[in-house]
């Protein structure tokens, strides 16, 4: 039996009509197919659509002995609205969002998985409206009636941190009002005194022992987070023991942000450590697999462009088959989401020395065929030019075109370097056009200059928050 999902969102704009409509074409001209196709574990990417299948029939064959079944999502970011966006499109961003939250559980539900597991970042915010809220709360309801056991791990945008919150007033993550009605599971991404042990959550599936715990970092943290980790005993009784993870991972992507170089997963330190068969990771927002040392890491990536980091890799959730000896099956499964596209410039390609086409119009050339409604496009500019070179760009043209013709433009100019009109050739007159790196070696003169600690700790606390909100001002999403 194939059953059809219902939509809850209201289709308040034209780009939402075409993009149901097209959907729904799709589905049914699935269905005029052989129906056995609709049956059995997915492949990767493949059409959600087609997992909303029998669930008993589907629970039947992903219930082998020994494999526990499951659903990772992570960085969610529910409540997500970038800068400098029309509201009509910061609605449509918000519904996008909560869409592919529901893709990923009622994937659970129709595939009958015994774990649903959240990785870090469901909401954008530590204080969600309640909307985002209500909505969560369904979910969460749908799952648990389905028999499906949920854990979450707060992540670095939605756990609140001393500090920064009023004194004395540090209010609960938002996650926790879920888990004191039995909805969910929750972990800390970190424990209130150094010296405790994390306590894992030990679950029979079908006889066979599996081990949960939760580790992540916060704002303004440092170090390792794995390298010094203490995990109570119980965790050995485990067949399946799993680790939870939100946190920056060496290797897993080139991050720049404050926190990737600050607090990182050292590649070392899965490989050293024996407690954890497998790492199921959030914070990084692309889908990455590796196999480190006897640890098998897996994350699971956004599931939808919150910023430029990702372009190659579409935003999903991963379906997973875990047994003691190992991974049986591991599928990421797309969900639906704005197209990403990257262009990049280098600036011998807009002042070649001859032609009379200029560089703002080139721009335009090369983005019109590109600009779709329902597409995000980064500009990225590279290379060296002089500084009246760079003021013939009509930089507030090119940004009115892009809200104009497509969901979002993001503007990058930070590859630029500026020379000095004098001399253009002179490699000693590269100054880099970077307000964000004159803030940030600014912000850690005065952390540096500070004797008092709790002093530097706000200060580290400023510049991180100063820093995020540049870079999303930049990604004008």
């Amino acid at each position: 039996m194939i059953r059809f999902l219902s939509f809850p969102f209201v289709i308040d704009s034209q780009l939402r009509k075409e993009y149901y409509h097209k959907l729904m074409l799709r589905f049914l001209r699935r269905c005029s197919t052989n129906v056995n196709e609709y049956i059995g574990v997915a492949p990767i990417g493949d059409d959600i659509l087609k997992q909303d299948m029998d669930s008993a029939s589907v629970s039947a064959q992903n219930h082998q002995d020994g494999v526990v079944t499951l659903v990772l999502t992570a960085d969610n970011h529910l409540g997500y609205s970038g800068f400098g966006q029309h509201p009509r499109k910061r609605e449509e961003r918000l519904q996008l969002l909560r869409h592919a939250f529901q893709q990923a559980s009622d994937f659970a539900i129709a595939q009958g998985v015994d774990f649903f597991i959240q990785a870090g970042d469901l909401f954008d915010t530590t204080n969600p409206d309640e909307r985002d809220r209500s909505f969560v709360a369904s979910r969460l309801a749908q799952l648990k009636q389905a028999g499906v056991r949920t854990f979450a791990l707060g992540g670095v945008c939605d756990t609140p941190v001393p500090g920064i919150s009023l004194p004395g007033e540090i209010p609960p993550a938002p996650q926790l009002s879920y888990a004191r009605l039995g909805a969910l599971h929750y972990f800390s991404p970190v424990l209130e005194d150094k010296t405790q042990q994390i306590e894992p959550v030990i679950v029979d599936v079908r006889g066979t022992q599996v081990g949960i715990c939760g580790l992540g970092v916060l704002t303004g943290q440092e170090g390792d987070p794995l390298a010094d980790v203490r995990v109570q005993l119980d965790i050995e009784r485990a067949a399946i023991p799993i680790l939870i993870l939100h946190a920056p991972v060496e290797g897993v992507s080139a991050g720049s942000s404050l926190l990737d170089m600050r607090a990182q997963v050292a590649r070392q330190s899965i490989s050293d450590q024996s407690l954890f068969r497998f790492i199921l990771a959030g914070y990084h927002h692309g889908h990455h697999r590796a196999r480190i040392g006897s640890t098998d890491l897996i994350v699971a990536g956004a599931t939808q462009y919150v910023d430029f980091s990702t372009p190659d890799q579409e935003p999903g959730f991963v379906f997973l088959g875990l047994a003691a000896d190992g991974v049986r099956w591991c599928n990421h499964i797309r969900v639906d989401a704005l197209s990403m596209q990257r262009v990049v410039f280098d600036a011998d390609e807009l002042w070649p020395g001859h032609g009379s086409i200029a560089p703002t119009e080139m721009i335009l050339e090369r983005l019109r065929p590109l600009c779709q409604p329902d597409g995000m496009i980064q500009l990225r500019l590279e290379g060296k030019i002089s500084r009246s070179a760079y003021h013939q760009l009509d930089l507030n043209q090119i940004r009115h075109y892009g809200e104009e013709h497509c969901f979002a433009l993001a503007i990058d100019d930070s590859a630029l370097l500026l020379q000095s009109d004098q001399d253009v050739t002179s490699s000693g007159a590269d100054e880099r056009y970077s307000i964000r790196e004159e803030l940030r070696v600014l912000a850690d003169e005065w952390i540096t200059a500070t004797p008092d600690e709790d002093k530097k700790q706000s200060l580290r606390y400023t510049k991180d928050a100063i820093l995020s909100a540049l870079d999303d001002i930049k990604s004008i999403l």
